[in-house]
Protein backbone atom coordinates (compact mmCIF):
# COMPACT_ATOMS: atom_id res chain seq x y z
CA UNK A 1 0.00 0.00 0.00
CA UNK A 2 1.90 2.99 -1.41
CA UNK A 3 -0.28 5.72 -0.18
CA UNK A 4 0.89 5.39 3.21
CA UNK A 5 4.27 6.33 2.27
CA UNK A 6 2.50 8.94 -0.15
CA UNK A 7 0.00 9.81 3.14
CA UNK A 8 3.27 11.09 5.18
CA UNK A 9 4.58 12.83 2.33
CA UNK A 10 1.64 15.21 2.15
CA UNK A 11 1.42 15.31 5.45
CA UNK A 12 4.72 16.24 6.78
CA UNK A 13 6.07 18.38 3.10
CA UNK A 14 9.48 19.73 3.69
CA UNK A 15 8.00 23.01 3.36
CA UNK A 16 3.96 23.74 4.46
CA UNK A 17 2.45 24.38 1.60
CA UNK A 18 -0.50 26.96 1.21
CA UNK A 19 -3.57 25.07 2.46
CA UNK A 20 -6.47 24.93 -0.20
CA UNK A 21 -10.12 23.94 -0.04
CA UNK A 22 -10.21 20.22 0.84
CA UNK A 23 -10.90 18.07 -2.21
CA UNK A 24 -13.97 15.56 -1.99
CA UNK A 25 -13.62 12.50 -3.87
CA UNK A 26 -16.33 9.52 -4.63
CA UNK A 27 -14.64 6.00 -3.10
CA UNK A 28 -16.88 3.38 -4.66
CA UNK A 29 -17.60 0.54 -1.98
CA UNK A 30 -17.12 3.06 1.10
CA UNK A 31 -19.70 2.96 3.25
CA UNK A 32 -21.00 4.46 6.71
CA UNK A 33 -22.67 2.85 9.75
CA UNK A 34 -24.85 5.25 12.40
CA UNK A 35 -26.76 4.67 15.10
CA UNK A 36 -29.37 7.58 14.95
CA UNK A 37 -32.88 8.33 13.57
CA UNK A 38 -35.42 5.94 12.16
CA UNK A 39 -33.09 4.36 9.89
CA UNK A 40 -29.85 3.18 11.66
CA UNK A 41 -27.72 0.93 9.04
CA UNK A 42 -25.84 0.64 6.24
CA UNK A 43 -25.57 4.02 3.98
CA UNK A 44 -23.22 4.97 0.92
CA UNK A 45 -20.45 7.72 1.04
CA UNK A 46 -20.76 9.59 -1.59
CA UNK A 47 -18.08 11.45 -1.30
CA UNK A 48 -15.10 12.15 0.99
CA UNK A 49 -12.12 14.47 1.75
CA UNK A 50 -9.75 14.83 4.94
CA UNK A 51 -12.39 17.23 6.32
CA UNK A 52 -15.85 15.90 5.58
CA UNK A 53 -18.21 13.32 3.60
CA UNK A 54 -21.50 13.33 1.90
CA UNK A 55 -23.56 10.19 3.23
CA UNK A 56 -26.44 9.29 0.73
CA UNK A 57 -29.03 8.43 3.72
CA UNK A 58 -33.00 8.96 4.49
CA UNK A 59 -32.08 10.81 7.87
CA UNK A 60 -31.68 14.75 8.33
CA UNK A 61 -30.07 15.42 11.48
CA UNK A 62 -30.27 18.90 13.16
CA UNK A 63 -27.35 21.30 11.94
CA UNK A 64 -24.48 21.18 14.28
CA UNK A 65 -26.24 17.80 16.00
CA UNK A 66 -22.54 15.67 16.29
CA UNK A 67 -23.30 11.68 16.76
CA UNK A 68 -20.36 9.02 15.41
CA UNK A 69 -20.35 6.92 12.01
CA UNK A 70 -18.73 4.38 11.02
CA UNK A 71 -16.66 3.71 8.09
CA UNK A 72 -16.78 0.59 6.66
CA UNK A 73 -15.45 -1.72 3.81
CA UNK A 74 -17.99 -4.61 3.80
CA UNK A 75 -15.56 -6.78 1.38
CA UNK A 76 -12.95 -7.04 3.63
CA UNK A 77 -13.08 -9.82 6.24
CA UNK A 78 -15.08 -9.56 9.48
CA UNK A 79 -12.28 -9.57 11.27
CA UNK A 80 -9.84 -8.13 9.82
CA UNK A 81 -8.82 -4.96 11.82
CA UNK A 82 -8.88 -2.25 8.74
CA UNK A 83 -12.18 -3.26 7.70
CA UNK A 84 -13.47 -0.10 9.88
CA UNK A 85 -12.80 3.25 11.31
CA UNK A 86 -15.37 5.24 13.99
CA UNK A 87 -15.34 8.68 13.84
CA UNK A 88 -17.17 11.66 15.00
CA UNK A 89 -19.22 13.70 12.38
CA UNK A 90 -21.36 17.04 12.73
CA UNK A 91 -24.39 17.89 11.11
CA UNK A 92 -23.88 20.58 7.97
CA UNK A 93 -25.93 20.46 5.41
CA UNK A 94 -28.89 19.20 4.26
CA UNK A 95 -29.22 17.59 0.31
CA UNK A 96 -31.89 15.99 -1.70
CA UNK A 97 -30.80 12.62 -0.85
CA UNK A 98 -28.22 13.04 2.64
CA UNK A 99 -26.44 15.05 4.18
CA UNK A 100 -22.97 16.79 4.48
CA UNK A 101 -20.94 15.89 7.52
CA UNK A 102 -17.79 17.62 8.70
CA UNK A 103 -15.12 15.30 10.59
CA UNK A 104 -14.14 16.61 14.48
CA UNK A 105 -10.64 14.77 14.27
CA UNK A 106 -8.83 14.73 17.51
CA UNK A 107 -6.27 17.32 18.47
CA UNK A 108 -2.98 16.81 16.69
CA UNK A 109 -4.57 14.38 13.47
CA UNK A 110 -3.67 15.93 10.51
CA UNK A 111 -5.27 13.91 7.25
CA UNK A 112 -4.86 14.12 3.69
CA UNK A 113 -6.55 11.85 1.75
CA UNK A 114 -5.26 13.30 -1.83
CA UNK A 115 -1.79 13.50 -3.39
CA UNK A 116 -2.05 11.67 -7.29
CA UNK A 117 -5.13 11.31 -9.36
CA UNK A 118 -4.39 7.58 -8.76
CA UNK A 119 -7.51 5.76 -8.13
CA UNK A 120 -7.57 5.02 -3.94
CA UNK A 121 -9.05 2.69 -2.57
CA UNK A 122 -11.83 2.46 0.10
CA UNK A 123 -9.54 -0.23 2.12
CA UNK A 124 -6.50 3.00 1.62
CA UNK A 125 -8.92 5.06 3.00
CA UNK A 126 -9.81 3.39 6.44
CA UNK A 127 -5.91 2.30 6.77
CA UNK A 128 -5.14 6.30 6.49
CA UNK A 129 -8.01 7.47 8.85
CA UNK A 130 -6.56 4.68 11.34
CA UNK A 131 -2.84 5.97 10.85
CA UNK A 132 -3.75 9.86 11.80
CA UNK A 133 -5.08 9.00 14.61
CA UNK A 134 -2.56 6.62 15.83
CA UNK A 135 -0.06 8.87 15.16
CA UNK A 136 -2.05 12.14 16.95
CA UNK A 137 -2.08 9.89 20.46
CA UNK A 138 1.30 9.15 20.11
CA UNK A 139 2.12 13.16 19.69
CA UNK A 140 -0.71 13.78 22.41
CA UNK A 141 1.05 11.60 24.68
CA UNK A 142 4.56 12.30 24.01
CA UNK A 143 4.79 15.89 21.75
CA UNK A 144 8.81 15.81 22.15
CA UNK A 145 8.86 12.30 20.31
CA UNK A 146 7.10 14.02 17.29
CA UNK A 147 9.98 14.34 15.10
CA UNK A 148 11.18 11.15 15.36
CA UNK A 149 7.51 9.68 15.13
CA UNK A 150 7.41 11.07 11.64
CA UNK A 151 10.64 9.69 10.57
CA UNK A 152 10.19 6.23 12.06
CA UNK A 153 6.68 6.25 10.04
CA UNK A 154 7.69 7.38 6.66
CA UNK A 155 11.01 5.36 6.64
CA UNK A 156 11.44 2.94 9.24
CA UNK A 157 8.55 0.87 9.19
CA UNK A 158 7.22 -1.52 7.44
CA UNK A 159 3.28 -1.34 6.02
CA UNK A 160 3.05 -4.60 7.93
CA UNK A 161 4.67 -3.08 11.09
CA UNK A 162 2.96 0.34 10.49
CA UNK A 163 -0.53 -1.84 11.03
CA UNK A 164 1.03 -3.47 13.76
CA UNK A 165 1.92 -0.34 15.47
CA UNK A 166 -1.42 1.06 14.49
CA UNK A 167 -3.06 -2.07 16.57
CA UNK A 168 -1.30 -1.20 20.08
CA UNK A 169 -1.82 2.82 20.03
CA UNK A 170 -5.27 2.12 19.58
CA UNK A 171 -6.15 0.17 22.15
CA UNK A 172 -3.63 1.79 24.48
CA UNK A 173 -5.99 4.60 23.83
CA UNK A 174 -8.92 2.84 25.05
CA UNK A 175 -7.15 1.89 28.15
CA UNK A 176 -6.53 5.16 28.64
CA UNK A 177 -9.73 6.96 27.72
CA UNK A 178 -11.11 5.04 31.09
CA UNK A 179 -8.56 7.19 33.37
CA UNK A 180 -8.93 10.55 35.15
CA UNK A 181 -7.40 13.22 33.78
CA UNK A 182 -6.69 10.95 30.37
CA UNK A 183 -5.97 13.84 28.22
CA UNK A 184 -3.07 15.19 30.62
CA UNK A 185 -1.30 12.03 30.49
CA UNK A 186 2.11 12.03 28.62
CA UNK A 187 4.91 9.51 28.60
CA UNK A 188 8.72 9.69 28.44
CA UNK A 189 10.24 10.33 24.69
CA UNK A 190 12.37 6.67 24.85
CA UNK A 191 9.55 4.91 25.92
CA UNK A 192 6.89 5.52 23.20
CA UNK A 193 9.95 5.26 20.55
CA UNK A 194 10.70 1.56 21.72
CA UNK A 195 7.41 0.61 22.37
CA UNK A 196 6.30 1.56 18.58
CA UNK A 197 10.06 0.40 17.28
CA UNK A 198 9.20 -2.75 19.00
CA UNK A 199 5.96 -3.23 19.78
CA UNK A 200 5.21 -2.94 15.94
CA UNK A 201 6.78 -6.78 15.35
CA UNK A 202 3.92 -8.34 17.41
CA UNK A 203 1.24 -9.05 14.57
CA UNK A 204 -0.96 -10.76 16.84
CA UNK A 205 -3.62 -9.81 18.87
CA UNK A 206 -2.82 -10.97 22.38
CA UNK A 207 0.48 -9.84 22.36
CA UNK A 208 -0.49 -6.01 20.62
CA UNK A 209 -2.57 -6.07 24.27
CA UNK A 210 0.42 -6.66 26.70
CA UNK A 211 2.43 -3.80 24.49
CA UNK A 212 -0.68 -1.62 24.58
CA UNK A 213 -0.85 -1.99 28.81
CA UNK A 214 3.03 -1.37 28.57
CA UNK A 215 2.40 2.29 26.75
CA UNK A 216 -0.55 2.90 29.02
CA UNK A 217 0.97 2.10 32.25
CA UNK A 218 3.92 4.45 31.10
CA UNK A 219 1.71 7.25 31.20
CA UNK A 220 1.59 9.65 34.47
CA UNK A 221 0.82 12.91 34.97
CA UNK A 222 4.86 14.08 35.06
CA UNK A 223 5.22 12.17 32.14
CA UNK A 224 8.79 10.71 33.44
CA UNK A 225 7.81 7.30 34.66
CA UNK A 226 10.43 5.25 32.69
CA UNK A 227 9.80 2.41 35.07
CA UNK A 228 8.47 0.02 32.68
CA UNK A 229 11.77 -0.01 30.44
CA UNK A 230 13.10 -3.76 32.04
CA UNK A 231 9.69 -5.09 30.79
CA UNK A 232 9.99 -3.43 27.13
CA UNK A 233 13.25 -5.52 27.64
CA UNK A 234 10.75 -8.60 28.08
CA UNK A 235 8.45 -7.99 25.99
CA UNK A 236 10.76 -7.79 23.12
CA UNK A 237 11.73 -11.11 23.12
CA UNK A 238 8.13 -12.48 23.36
CA UNK A 239 6.52 -14.37 19.78
CA UNK A 240 3.16 -14.65 19.22
CA UNK A 241 3.28 -18.47 21.06
CA UNK A 242 5.12 -16.85 24.01
CA UNK A 243 2.28 -14.41 24.54
CA UNK A 244 -0.30 -16.75 24.49
CA UNK A 245 0.98 -19.06 26.80
CA UNK A 246 2.17 -16.09 29.47
CA UNK A 247 -1.04 -14.72 29.09
CA UNK A 248 -2.85 -18.21 29.74
CA UNK A 249 -0.37 -18.97 32.87
CA UNK A 250 -1.05 -15.57 34.14
CA UNK A 251 -5.12 -15.67 34.07
CA UNK A 252 -5.47 -19.72 34.24
CA UNK A 253 -3.55 -20.01 37.49
CA UNK A 254 -5.16 -19.47 40.70
CA UNK A 255 -3.36 -16.50 43.21
CA UNK A 256 -1.66 -16.60 46.89
CA UNK A 257 -1.88 -13.76 48.58
CA UNK A 258 0.77 -13.61 51.88
CA UNK A 259 0.38 -11.02 54.32
CA UNK A 260 3.42 -9.09 53.39
CA UNK A 261 1.53 -8.18 50.45
CA UNK A 262 3.46 -10.15 48.23
CA UNK A 263 1.88 -12.33 45.23
CA UNK A 264 2.65 -15.63 43.93
CA UNK A 265 0.75 -18.09 41.64
CA UNK A 266 -0.59 -22.12 42.26
CA UNK A 267 0.71 -24.30 40.07
CA UNK A 268 -0.71 -24.51 36.17
CA UNK A 269 -0.58 -27.89 34.65
CA UNK A 270 -1.34 -28.22 31.17
CA UNK A 271 -2.15 -31.24 29.12
CA UNK A 272 -0.31 -31.80 25.51
CA UNK A 273 -3.71 -30.95 23.91
CA UNK A 274 -4.64 -28.00 25.74
CA UNK A 275 -0.94 -26.33 24.54
CA UNK A 276 -2.01 -26.70 20.85
CA UNK A 277 -5.21 -24.81 21.67
CA UNK A 278 -3.29 -22.55 23.86
CA UNK A 279 -0.26 -22.07 21.25
CA UNK A 280 -2.80 -22.13 18.11
CA UNK A 281 -0.03 -24.78 17.06
CA UNK A 282 0.37 -28.79 16.96
CA UNK A 283 4.09 -28.72 16.89
CA UNK A 284 4.47 -29.47 20.71
CA UNK A 285 8.43 -29.87 20.17
CA UNK A 286 8.06 -26.19 19.10
CA UNK A 287 6.08 -25.09 21.87
CA UNK A 288 7.99 -26.73 24.41
CA UNK A 289 10.63 -24.54 22.94
CA UNK A 290 8.43 -21.53 23.92
CA UNK A 291 8.00 -22.81 27.32
CA UNK A 292 11.78 -23.03 27.84
CA UNK A 293 12.15 -19.28 26.62
CA UNK A 294 9.89 -18.06 28.78
CA UNK A 295 11.11 -19.79 31.84
CA UNK A 296 14.91 -18.48 30.90
CA UNK A 297 13.37 -15.01 31.14
CA UNK A 298 12.13 -15.82 34.05
CA UNK A 299 8.36 -15.64 33.87
CA UNK A 300 7.63 -19.09 33.99
CA UNK A 301 8.87 -21.68 36.75
CA UNK A 302 12.32 -22.85 35.97
CA UNK A 303 12.33 -26.20 34.59
CA UNK A 304 12.96 -29.33 36.29
CA UNK A 305 14.50 -31.68 33.29
CA UNK A 306 16.61 -30.56 30.82
CA UNK A 307 15.16 -32.93 28.39
CA UNK A 308 12.45 -32.43 25.26
CA UNK A 309 8.68 -32.50 26.25
CA UNK A 310 7.27 -35.52 26.99
CA UNK A 311 3.88 -36.29 24.51
CA UNK A 312 2.08 -38.54 27.56
CA UNK A 313 2.97 -35.78 30.05
CA UNK A 314 1.70 -32.74 31.67
CA UNK A 315 3.14 -28.91 31.06
CA UNK A 316 3.62 -26.71 34.42
CA UNK A 317 3.08 -22.86 33.26
CA UNK A 318 3.11 -21.53 36.48
CA UNK A 319 3.98 -17.56 36.29
CA UNK A 320 6.41 -16.62 38.71
CA UNK A 321 6.04 -13.34 40.51
CA UNK A 322 8.04 -11.35 38.21
CA UNK A 323 5.64 -13.01 35.30
CA UNK A 324 2.70 -11.77 37.49
CA UNK A 325 4.07 -8.78 38.02
CA UNK A 326 4.85 -7.80 34.07
CA UNK A 327 1.29 -9.02 33.25
CA UNK A 328 0.20 -7.15 35.19
CA UNK A 329 1.69 -3.72 34.09
CA UNK A 330 0.41 -5.23 30.94
CA UNK A 331 -3.32 -5.01 31.73
CA UNK A 332 -2.82 -1.23 32.45
CA UNK A 333 -2.14 -1.89 36.66
CA UNK A 334 0.03 0.93 38.04
CA UNK A 335 0.40 -0.38 41.67
CA UNK A 336 1.07 -3.39 43.51
CA UNK A 337 0.43 -6.83 41.71
CA UNK A 338 -1.38 -7.81 44.51
CA UNK A 339 -3.89 -4.94 44.19
CA UNK A 340 -4.52 -5.98 40.57
CA UNK A 341 -4.44 -10.06 41.14
CA UNK A 342 -7.06 -9.68 44.38
CA UNK A 343 -9.57 -7.49 42.23
CA UNK A 344 -9.50 -9.99 39.80
CA UNK A 345 -9.60 -12.97 41.97
CA UNK A 346 -12.32 -11.61 44.18
CA UNK A 347 -13.33 -11.95 47.59
CA UNK A 348 -12.99 -15.68 48.31
CA UNK A 349 -9.13 -15.61 47.20
CA UNK A 350 -6.47 -17.23 49.45
CA UNK A 351 -4.92 -15.20 52.01
CA UNK A 352 -2.03 -17.55 52.78
CA UNK A 353 1.72 -16.85 52.60
CA UNK A 354 3.24 -17.96 49.36
CA UNK A 355 3.50 -21.81 48.93
CA UNK A 356 6.85 -23.10 47.43
CA UNK A 357 6.56 -24.02 43.69
CA UNK A 358 5.54 -27.13 42.87
CA UNK A 359 7.62 -30.03 42.36
CA UNK A 360 5.63 -31.50 39.21
CA UNK A 361 7.68 -32.10 36.28
CA UNK A 362 6.84 -30.84 33.32
CA UNK A 363 10.08 -32.00 31.15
Amino acid sequence: MKTLRSWFEKTFPQTEPQRSRAERRPVPGLEAIHWTGTSPGLDIVRNISATGMYLVTRERWPQGEVNPVRLVYPELADDSPDRHVTLQTKAVRWGEDGMGLTFLLPECMDLWLWKTDDLIKPEDILSEFRLARSLAFLRRICPSATQELKLLFREGLSNIRIANAIGITQRAEAMLAAERDFDRLRAPQNVVMRVVQEGSWAEDGITQQLWAGILSTSCTLMGDDESNLPYIDLLAELAAIDGRLFTTACTKSPKVFATSGAVSAQAVMCTPQELIDIAGAHDLMKIDRNIFQLANLGLLEPRLKSKYFNFEQDANLTPTALGLELFARCQGHRGAPHDYYASAQGAGASREKPQPPSQAADH
